[in-house]
């Protein structure tokens, strides 16, 4: 999938409400980079982990509100698209953003920038929902899911920083 000339890989559903969004602030550790000084390639997917996950406990999608909701949600789908290197000890930020969607899944779209504003790295994933118990992919929307919508169209995620 290639991003559109919005910079965004999700088309966004007309009527929608705004997607979520979080930004977490890291700085490049010396166990992240190689022999240069560069962030390996491999780094990248973690850091969008990371920020995945704040954003997943800010809105009610945390793994442990997985666990609890006997619900999984493995990807299955992930890209990454690398513009310039992140370097040691600079300063970034990595964006979470989940546009609307409807159906039993969840889109996440990641973007790194230098302090700056430079784009790095962007990327996105796709989710879907797995009953822990019978191994079996929700065709329906689960009701974790349901519920976050509807805090969701409520507006109470407007303010997330």
């Amino acid at each position: 999938m290639m991003r559109y000339k919005d910079g965004k890989y999700f088309k966004r559903i007309q009527g929608a409400p705004m997607p979520i969004s979080f930004t977490v602030k890291r700085r490049v550790a010396l166990s992240e980079v190689d022999v240069m000084g560069i962030v390996w390639y491999g780094r990248y997917p973690l850091y969008f982990e990371e920020a995945s996950q704040e954003l997943g406990r800010r809105c009610g999608l945390s793994y442990q509100d997985f666990y609890q909701a006997n619900l999984r949600a493995p990807i299955v789908q992930f890209h990454v698209d690398y513009y310039k290197p992140l370097r040691l000890d600079e300063e970034f930020t990595v964006k979470t953003c989940a546009p609307w969607c409807e159906g039993a899944k969840l889109l996440i779209e990641y973007e790194i920038r230098k302090i700056d504003g430079d784009l790095t790295t962007s990327a996105y994933t796709v989710q879907m929902f797995i009953d822990s118990r019978t191994e079996e992919f929700y065709i329906t929307t689960p009701e974790l899911l349901e519920k976050v919508r509807q805090r969701w169209l409520a507006g109470e995620f407007k303010c997330l920083k």
